[in-house]
């Protein structure tokens, strides 16, 4: 019987541990159609399990965010509320004080003209990023490109590239997701289903495929680069890395999950009638398996 077949009468599970355990030969000629086909169902339905799933997020408050424009607001507001000269001008300055070709004065940052030009810029800076998270904040989760990015006009000229870049092909599922859903980025926060300053959440990030583009064209060939897919579970939360070993998601391997991708994105967002259900079998936003929380807020 068809892979697909099998899949659409419910071995969802079974039928992915079958194609997995095929390893290379997935990709035979007398193969390959069905287990292409048995991913672009996956994602057909993971892409409306999602569409369901970002709706009901919203509507419990969960705070959809943009890390990197939260934590450049933070360091460029600390600069204008603090500014400080740039260690190699204020070791000058010193010098010419004790050679007397300079006033005491000179080191404070309010009768610096290159410091009182930056701060000019720094404030455009925070008008500009302060502006674009109240945007944010106006938009429908569905409607934020921040949150979610339909798949783009050059989907297939970019993984043709990728793979020519690469030296082989994807891997089916991610090809799949691309074609059918795009970039993905629940980092957010909520008191019970991503509370800050924790990582236990990891909720689900997958790169623009732009994004995803760019990184393939900055390694280099012939090396064994690891491309990241996401950050891992610290990056996503603003923590600190605390250990080597807390390197970025790559496709092969995941820092904090022993899952294969693709078993944890089968059992978050693509059973077709479980999108809730998932939400505890998935890490994000969720929790480790056993934790009902996530099942509580969004259904």
């Amino acid at each position: 019987m068809p892979f697909l077949e099998r899949y659409l009468k419910g071995e969802c599970a079974e039928v992915w541990a079958d194609l997995v355990g095929l390893g290379g030969e997935v990709r035979r000629k007398s193969l390959l159609l069905d287990a292409e086909a048995v991913a672009d169902e996956t994602m057909r339905r993971a892409r409306q399990n999602l569409e369901i799933l970002i709706p009901r997020l919203a509507t419990v408050r969960y705070g959809f965010a943009a890390p990197a424009l939260e934590q450049r607001l933070e360091k460029v507001s600390r600069t204008i509320t603090e500014p400080k000269l740039h260690p190699y001008v204020r070791r000058q300055i010193e010098l010419a004080i004790a050679a007397g070709k300079a006033d005491a004065s000179a080191l404070d940052p309010a009768n610096n003209q290159a410091v009182q030009m930056n701060l000019i810029a720094y404030r455009e800076e925070k008008a500009a990023l302060e502006a674009e998270l109240k945007r944010m904040k106006r938009l429908r989760p569905l409607e934020n490109p921040r949150v979610f990015c339909e798949p783009e006009r050059k989907t297939n000229e970019y993984l043709k590239h990728i793979e020519r870049r690469g030296a082989g092909p994807l891997p089916i599922s991610l090809r799949s997701w691309y074609k059918h859903i795009g970039y993905i980025n629940f980092t957010g926060s909520h008191e019970i289903l991503n509370p800050a300053g924790n990582a236990v959440a990891d909720p689900l990030v997958v790169v623009s495929l732009a994004d995803f583009y760019k990184a393939i064209c900055y390694a280099n060939p012939g090396d064994k680069s690891r491309v990241a897919l996401s950050p891992d579970d610290l990056g996503k939360a603003g923590l600190p890395k605390v250990h080597p070993a807390c390197s970025p998601r790559s496709i092969t391997k995941s820092r904090s999950r022993t899952l294969p991708q693709i078993s944890r994105l089968r059992t978050s967002s693509t059973e077709p009638t479980s999108s809730i259900t998932s939400a505890r079998r998935f890490n994000g936003p969720g929790f480790l398996d056993g934790n009902e929380a996530p099942i509580r807020h969004v259904s």
